[in-house]
């Protein structure tokens, strides 16, 4: 009887069809994508606070002062979007990371107006049950029967 163990495994024709993609470089592709996806979204939304500021300005016509300011505020967060644009996310993931490290105190402080910010907001979105004491319940809601 043939040790089948010790045999070598036969080779493939085609080595290309053996090889299966790595888990690592699928889940790497996917996380590229998805943030590839999210820095469009970022822009966009930047872009639109941009047109929002801009629009905001427009009604200020007879200052002349106020709607410049308006309108160098819109100039900055549009190049703001147009610099998101032309970074990768690997160049935009070290700007963010060099000023983390430049400056940590201001990093602590603007994570914890967001995070208050967010509580807040989550708070005022809950629907607050209405007391007891200062429901106004309709009269019908328990009819009694009629003997």
């Amino acid at each position: 009887m043939a040790d089948v163990a010790q045999e070598p495994r036969p080779e493939s024709a085609d080595p290309e069809t053996d090889q299966q993609p790595d888990l690592a470089d699928v889940i790497r592709g996917q996380t590229a994508a998805y943030l590839t996806k999210r820095k469009e979204d970022v822009a966009r939304a930047v872009s639109d606070v941009a047109e929002a500021i801009r629009d905001g300005g427009s009604g200020f016509e007879g200052a002349p002062h106020v709607k410049a300011f308006f309108d160098s505020a819109a100039e900055g967060v549009a190049e703001l979007s147009a610099d998101i644009n032309r970074r990768t996310t690997s160049e935009l993931y070290d700007e963010v990371e060099a000023a983390v490290r430049r400056r940590p105190a201001v990093t602590f402080a603007a994570a914890a107006l967001a995070g208050f910010a967010l509580l807040r907001f989550l708070k005022a979105s809950n629907i607050r049950p209405i007391p007891r004491s200062r429901a106004m319940v309709p009269a019908d809601v328990f009819p009694t029967p009629d003997i």
